[in-house]
């Protein structure tokens, strides 16, 4: 009998915990309850359904000018387009590198001004924080952003709200095609996960943004003339909306 009580109060405090994490947002977009739901309405992106050998690569945290001219060579080197999501406080610091973005024919998205994930929290904060970032990317490319990657794949109900309000998009990733560039330390290994686990359709996550890119930058170099010798083609996140065969 105690050990069925212990149990149940387990089972309780644990429901309450979750409850509390629903309550308060503290969801990435693959754990939020409402995520499938989002997908199927195509209020979220993370993968198109294509039977075409096409995938989008995204690159996050940026400008970085450690970081951002060199991917933007080795993309043009495969004739490789891609979508960067770029936080607006480096935008606003690094101008020069969203106008060599736009030039370069890729697509911009907006991913937010401060990445103070936590405290998208409060609806206002993230509200301001999305539109703060779009002014500025507005400003210096001269489009307005509609494409939004919340930092860290923040999602709310608040937030989609908001979204869906202001005509915005929402783009996270393929959830197997997130491999940690930000801390890996093998540029081989990363480019063997890129190609071994790739699928039509896909969303895949890297960063040009932070600190010690260059294992990013070598993994990318080796993994996208192996993806072109197996038939994929890359392209903006746009590009990649545009060949969706069946709705989600």
């Amino acid at each position: 009998m105690i050990l069925i009580v212990k149990r149940r109060n387990f089972m309780l405090l644990t429901i309450s915990l979750g409850l509390l994490l629903v309550l308060a947002g503290f969801y990435s977009f693959a754990l939020h309850p409402d995520s499938d739901k989002w997908k199927k309405e195509g209020i979220i992106i993370s993968q198109v359904s294509t039977s075409q050998k096409v995938i989008a690569f995204t690159f996050d945290d940026g400008p970085n000018p450690d970081a951002t001219l060199q991917v933007l060579e080795v993309l043009k080197q495969h004739d490789a387009k891609a979508t960067f999501f770029v936080l607006g406080i480096h935008a606003q610091e690094y101008p020069h590198l969203v106008k060599s973005i736009q030039l370069a024919g890729h697509e911009i998205g907006n991913h937010g001004f401060s990445h103070k994930i936590k405290e998208y929290n409060n609806t206002s904060f993230a509200e301001s924080d999305i539109k703060q970032s779009e002014d500025v990317i507005t400003r210096i490319t001269g489009t307005r952003p509609r494409l939004l990657r919340p930092p860290g794949g923040f999602l709310s109900r608040d937030l989609i709200k908001y979204c869906l309000e202001e005509e915005l998009q929402v783009i996270t990733w393929t959830w197997q095609a997130d491999y940690k560039d930000w801390k890996s330390t093998d540029s081989s290994y990363l480019a063997e996960q890129i190609v071994t686990g790739i699928q039509p359709g896909q969303i895949i996550l890297l960063h040009d943004g932070g600190q010690n890119r260059q294992i990013m930058i070598k993994a990318l170099t080796q993994a996208l003339p192996e993806l072109s010798d197996l038939g994929y083609s890359f392209v903006t996140i746009s590009q990649l909306l545009a060949l969706q065969e069946n709705p989600q």
